[in-house]
């Protein structure tokens, strides 16, 4: 049970908000644009504030996630 928690904690911190928001909205690499951060910052520079609000809010869930993980 602990290593089925720990591969779903690894693939919801994997998961790339950012460089999806890129590549679906304009279609680009975010991580050649800017600082080359994924994250929400990054985004809103290159792409536009309702993608980053949305890569941030994913963020926050991501890690909320992983911490009730960690909890159970």
């Amino acid at each position: 049970m602990n290593l089925l928690l720990l591969l779903i904690g690894y693939l919801v911190g994997s998961f790339p908000s950012g460089y999806l928001a890129g590549r679906i909205v304009k279609g680009i690499d975010i991580r050649s644009l800017g600082s080359g951060s994924t994250g929400a910052t990054n985004v809103l520079r290159h792409i536009g504030k309702r993608a980053a609000i949305s890569v941030f809010i994913i963020d926050v869930f991501k890690g909320i996630l992983s911490i009730l993980l960690a909890k159970y």
